[in-house]
């Protein structure tokens, strides 16, 4: 754990180089950077209201997407004028080579045009709805488990102001029932299970109808929660001001996680925190405007029930809704601000399983909507943002031929390149380096390149599965992705496509190596060998990469339910003065100087700033040095005992832990067990 100085130190230097100016702009990379080194998550930095982007931020932002382009732009120069080939086989097959180095220069333009400006904007927080609006938080589940559901029925239920909490069971589980009449939220099932949450949330909507018909205050805004997502004090009081504009029907704030170590965790936001902190800011502009993302969202009743409830057509009904909405006149908003947290795919199955379904859902809303010809009720903006956002999916069949082209180049046997290998080895690592410098500044440093390449893998089998369903057209279920915990802790599996690719990659830039220095047949140049080779090296590192985070022990399913965090702050256990080592849903394990613990039944333990919770010691040993600890847990169905941890864990009280800011809650940390 972070000293307390060291967090101080941390969060100080942000606030001092941002200076008087930090109340009215947002420097996301600087301020990451801090909460990071004092030892919190990356999505602590944007608890705060939305703001425009600190002047420093853009600047450099807007430097290095420039600075990409120019980079290309003068190797594709220096290719051309000065390396290709005289006529003949080997020209055209150079051209090949140089027209695969030039297609990201298209994309590199359109980036730099969408986030030249990621500038946000909110409300004032409210008191109370606007227009005297009644709201109901949604909690859609199905099969989790008490560790991952408890916490965000207990702070749905805790928000401010006045609401109804409603969980949506589709497991029809007695215990659930059981905890919501404990909590205070309104427990909801159906005797029918079809079309899996689109369907749970429509009846939902039907039930609130006819109670209406039937006298009742009828509901005008809801909020959706997934039932992994843990809502914040914020999430109510920040966004229902946005409803007070009668145009707007969707509120979609960012998605941030708490379980650090999830596979697509990169240290600094996650794999989503650039789509949330950076590619959807730079939606909020006039004929744009955010999609509906599943959760931590508010929806305008009547706007829902203008389009006919949620989207059932698709296995991506939040998009396909989205598009529904905006075909009808309705705008929606992006709130930048962290609301909830929730659990992120912790092993590569469990990744690969959402990706999967992300892509073939957004396959079957292209086909389904044609939105190749949807820019007759589309703004261009729109437009550009939903054809590359269904579209992008398919981005692993490209990249499966960009491993193709500069493999084929290389056994043709074609002279591609008049350059030596020194001279275009320092020509393409300048250009590269570049690149990667500029596209880190434009995205606003919310990418880590290591993990950005070993995920990147994923995108074959994905692009590969939503290819085939535009071949096949067969018929798709919605697959939950799996929370909680596994029978046995397992390994990944990495797909055998990519074992494939590795081998054949591989197999290529040995023999290639091997005719360089004149051990096989070869009949390429240095200066060739390596315009093509340059491309499968770094091809071969991203599979190597990739493989090996699948396999990677850290990554492997895990027995446990709950994820554990780690926070060293003083406790009590039975009155006694203790030091709190870790925390989660099911329990704590404390330390204790003394050997004055039972090593079995129920002790209170008070954290600070909060009640006592009656805990059970599970069990008792000492260290070396004379001290003991306890692992203590929640008993079986103790639902207050539930609900004072959630709390605690997701609503801290302020000055509970030494050197966190206000309203930063423990579950921030980021040191993990």
């Amino acid at each position: 754990m972070q000293s307390l100085e060291q967090r101080r130190r941390a969060l100080g230097d942000v606030a001092a180089e941002v200076g008087g100016e930090r109340t009215q702009f947002r420097d996301t990379p600087m301020e990451v950077k801090a909460y990071s080194t004092a030892g919190m998550a990356g999505w602590a930095a944007q608890l705060g209201s939305p703001a425009p982007e600190a002047p420093r931020s853009r600047r450099m932002a807007r430097t290095g997407g420039i600075a990409s382009i120019s980079a290309l732009l003068l190797y594709l120069t220096w290719r051309i004028a000065f390396t290709m080939p005289l006529g003949g086989w080997d020209h055209a097959i150079a051209w090949t080579l140089v027209t695969f180095e030039a297609l990201p220069l298209v994309g590199l333009v359109l980036k730099s045009i969408t986030l030249w400006n990621i500038d946000c904007h909110a409300p004032e927080p409210v008191a109370e709805p606007p227009n005297g609006m009644r709201v109901a938080v949604l909690i859609p589940t199905y099969n989790e488990p008490v560790e991952v559901l408890a916490p965000t029925i207990a702070a749905a239920c805790a928000l401010e102001p006045s609401h109804e909490t409603w969980v949506l069971d589709d497991g029809s589980r007695p215990w659930v029932e059981e905890m919501c009449a404990s909590f205070g939220a309104r427990f909801v099932t159906r005797a029918e299970h079809d079309h899996a949450k689109a369907g749970n949330m429509n009846h939902a909507l039907e039930l609130m109808a006819a109670e209406e018909a039937a006298g009742k205050d009828p509901i005008d805004i809801i909020a959706v929660l997934d039932c992994d997502h843990v809502p914040l004090p914020t999430f109510l009081t920040a966004t229902l001001g946005w409803f007070a504009d009668e145009e707007i029907a969707l509120v979609q704030g960012p998605q941030a996680f708490y379980n650090s170590g999830a596979f697509d965790d990169d240290g600094i936001s996650g794999e989503q925190g650039l789509f949330f902190n950076v590619l959807m800011p730079s939606r909020n502009v006039p004929g744009a405007g955010p999609f509906w993302c599943g959760s931590t969202s508010l929806l305008r009743l009547k706007a829902l029930r203008e389009v006919g409830g949620v989207a059932t057509e698709t296995i991506t009904e939040d998009m396909h809704t989205t598009l529904k909405l905006i075909r009808r006149g309705w705008k929606t908003v992006y709130h930048h601000q962290t609301l909830a947290v929730g659990l992120a795919p912790a092993t590569a199955d469990q990744y690969l399983l959402q990706r999967r379904r992300w892509g073939m859902g957004a396959m079957q809303i292209l086909t389904y909507e044609r939105l190749w010809a949807a820019k007759s009720w589309m703004t261009w903006r729109n437009f550009h943002e939903y054809i590359n956002g269904t579209l992008w999916w398919l981005e692993g069949i490209a990249t499966l031929i960009a491993f193709i082209i500069p493999m084929a180049v290389m056994v043709s046997g074609a002279q591609t390149s008049t350059a030596g290998p020194v001279e275009f080895t320092l020509a393409f690592g300048a250009m590269f380096w570049i690149r990667l410098w500029g596209a880190k500044r434009l995205m606003r440093h919310q990418i880590h390149w290591p993990t950005a390449f070993a995920l990147r893998i994923f995108r074959v089998p994905v692009g590969m599965a939503c290819l085939w369903w535009l071949v096949s057209r067969q018929s798709l279920e919605f697959q939950v992705t799996p929370k909680g915990a596994a029978e046995l802790r397992l390994r990944g599996r990495a797909p055998r496509i990519l074992i494939v690719m590795i081998a054949v990659v591989a197999g290529i830039i040995l023999y290639a190596t091997a005719g360089v220095f004149g051990l096989v047949p070869w009949r390429t140049s240095p200066g060739s060998t390596i315009a093509a080779g340059v491309w499968l090296v770094l091809a071969g590192v991203v599979l190597v990469l990739g493989t090996l985070r699948i396999r990677a022990a850290e990554f492997a399913t895990s027995r446990r339910s709950a994820h554990r965090v780690t926070i060293n702050v003083p406790v009590t256990v039975a009155g006694i003065p203790g030091q709190l080592l870790d925390i989660s849903m099911g329990g704590v394990a404390v330390r204790v100087a003394a050997d004055a613990l039972p090593e079995s039944g129920r002790v209170l333990l008070e954290l600070p700033g909060a009640a006592q919770i009656p805990l059970d010691v599970v069990r008792l040993w000492s260290s070396s040095s004379g001290e003991y600890t306890a692992s203590l847990r929640v008993r079986d169905r103790d639902w207050e005992g539930y609900r004072r941890l959630s709390l605690w864990l997701f609503h801290t009280p302020d000055n509970a832990l030494p050197g966190f800011p206000p309203g930063v809650p423990a579950v921030a940390t980021r040191e993990s067990a």
